[in-house]
């Protein structure tokens, strides 16, 4: 310290201070330091973990009891013995009529009771299993004591039936079963099959699936709740339908005006049991899809009805228009409904739809082509715009594009029936193509947006990019090459020079697909640019030699086969300077 010379007053007297600090803060540690008895430290401060980020509450599934699946499947082998042991007894004569009937309704109500006490304890599904086999033995049993047996007319027959299925659907709404439900109405919708004595009855099958759909649905709104009958939904929405289907197209004409009332009620039934309004507690599934094929059959089998009493084509416009203004009207209650925007895209969709429908049939059937195409490039457009809203549900999202996927395939078949002929010239003779102004008419349109739908679905993943790569080429290909083809014969030129046309118009497609392989980096795409390539190479080669050369001239000769073979030598001569580009710069 002498040596370094005095310390400061001020440095001594900061040390005499931080050492009683010290010493003060020693004499409060409560622990004691490990290592060193006596002495103690301060607790270190809690820091309060951070909170877990909260998790929307996942509902349980109650794993299905491999008891069930046996349940059904003995439920299922029971009814097809029972229906054995009954023909085969009397076929012996061993037991008589009355017997018989009376041992299917004892079996039958045994079943049924042993279900509904099953049910309505702790083993539902067990239960959904017998009441399944308790429905089917009284539906047979009342059957073939109306028809086999002659106790009591079928229509008694048919009600006793239709009575025991409304005694289902109550249990079902009891215990909240969508699987007893989903039994009652596949029973229901049977029966009319079951009891069918031929004849015309479509006015009473009609009026039968009405009251059928109304007691099912109230179903739903008894037991207050929605999301909970997805199956249920599927099956009465369905099977409803498809029985419509046949009445509409097998009505008389006495009966068209009353099917076309009672189809409007079924359409106005459907709605309600697909989207479930005032159901606060659920939201219905996948209720877009649903929708859309209920709209989209109406008009076609209110058409049908329409043709069978004679009246105007051009008012049925009027019915349409309805259709239209009906789907924008429930887009703002659905969005209450639902709590989003969920359903306006295919609501809107719809609508349009029907608006781009009302023209044609309003002014000239020749549209209704291009109108189907137009559905498919909307509801192509909506998948896509579907899936970048965060609010659509996926399942919505699929089944909008399953939607596209089937009207993009009805408008393709449409476009390749009305009067294409590919191999020979392009469309069939005789059907007034001639006339038609190229570019500017019906067939184009309808092939443009056929095409335009498979583009947009082939920017979609999975099976929809496979289709919509495979549509795109097939009608988006012919489409153009076609109406090339067409433009020739429409300014004077021959049928042979057309057809010429129309094989060059393929080998230079394909040409310019098979280049932009050779300069795709992504190898999956690239695959696919080169395959079509090659197709559609081969298909002009083929044409050229089959079908160009027969009954043609020297030069036509000539001309054909140095188009083509120019065509393909420049594509050879770009692809080689392509190829070593891609490869000198790798």
């Amino acid at each position: 310290m002498s040596e370094q010379g005095p310390v400061s007053p001020e440095i001594l007297e900061r040390l005499t201070r931080l050492e009683a600090q010290v010493a003060w803060l020693t004499e409060r540690l409560p622990a004691s330091v490990p290592g060193e008895p006596g002495r103690t430290t301060a607790p270190m401060p809690s820091v309060a973990p951070p909170p877990l980020p909260r998790r929307a509450p996942s509902v349980p599934r109650t794993p299905i009891n491999p008891v069930v699946w046996v349940a059904m499947a003995g439920a299922t082998i029971f009814l097809i013995g029972a229906a054995f042991f009954l023909h085969w007894s009397i076929q012996r004569g061993w037991i008589g009529p009355e017997f018989r009937f009376l041992l299917g309704l004892l079996v039958g109500c045994g079943l049924s009771s042993g279900a509904a006490r099953l049910m309505l304890g702790d083993s539902a599904r067990l239960g959904v299993a017998l009441l399944l086999a308790g429905l089917g033995t009284l539906t047979f049993t009342f059957r073939w004591g109306a028809f086999e047996y002659h106790f009591f007319p079928p229509a008694l027959g048919f009600a006793a039936t239709f009575l025991c299925t409304l005694v289902a659907g109550g249990l079902g709404a009891r215990v909240r079963s969508g699987g007893a439900l989903s039994i009652a109405l596949i029973t229901g919708l049977l029966t009319p099959l079951v009891f069918s004595q031929g004849g015309h009855h479509e006015v009473a099958l009609a009026v039968y699936l009405a009251v059928l759909m109304a007691s099912a649905l109230a179903i739903p709104y008894l037991a207050k709740t929605g999301a909970r009958w997805g199956g249920p939904r599927w099956i009465a929405v369905l099977g409803t339908w498809v029985l419509l289907t046949a009445c509409c197209l097998e009505a008389q004409r006495v009966d068209a005006t009353t099917l076309l009332a009672l189809l409007l009620f079924h359409y106005g039934l459907a709605g309600l049991w697909i989207w479930l309004p005032g159901q606060a507690e659920e939201q219905p599934g996948t209720p877009t899809l649903l929708w859309s094929l209920v709209s989209l059959a109406t008009p076609a089998l209110a058409w049908a009805l329409w043709k069978d009493l004679a009246w105007t084509p051009e008012w049925f416009a009027a019915p349409v228009i309805l259709f239209a203004a009906v789907n924008l009207g429930m887009v703002k209650p659905l969005r209450k409904r639902l709590g989003s925007h969920q359903a306006d895209l295919g609501l809107l969709v719809l609508a349009a739809g029907h608006l781009a429908l009302a023209v044609p049939v309003a002014l000239a059937w020749r549209w209704v082509g291009p109108v189907w195409g137009l559905f498919a490039l909307l509801f192509a457009w909506s998948a896509g715009a579907a899936k970048a809203r965060p609010e659509w549900d996926e399942a919505e999202v699929k089944a909008l594009t399953t939607l596209a996927l089937g009207m993009a395939s009805v408008a393709t078949l449409r476009w390749m029936l009305h009067g294409v002929e590919v191999w020979g010239f392009g469309y069939a003779y005789g059907s007034g193509r001639a006339s038609l102004t190229p570019f500017l008419n019906s067939r184009f349109t309808e092939g443009l947006f056929t095409a335009l739908a498979w583009a947009l679905l082939a920017r979609r993943e999975g099976l929809a990019r496979i289709l919509g790569m495979v549509g795109i080429e097939f009608v988006g290909v012919l489409t153009l090459s076609l109406e090339l083809a067409h433009l020739v014969s429409w300014m004077g030129g021959s049928h042979r020079s057309a057809s010429v046309v129309l094989t060059l118009s393929w080998a230079v497609f394909g040409a310019l697909q098979w280049l932009k392989s050779l300069a795709e980096a992504r190898k999956p795409l690239r695959t696919a640019l080169s395959a079509a390539g090659y197709v559609w190479l081969g298909c002009a080669s083929l044409k050229l030699i089959s079908v160009d050369l027969e009954h043609a001239d020297t030069p036509m000769k000539a001309l054909a086969f140095l188009g083509v073979g120019t065509v393909i030598l420049a594509a050879a001569l770009v692809g080689n300077r392509v190829r070593g580009t891609r490869e000198g710069g790798e």
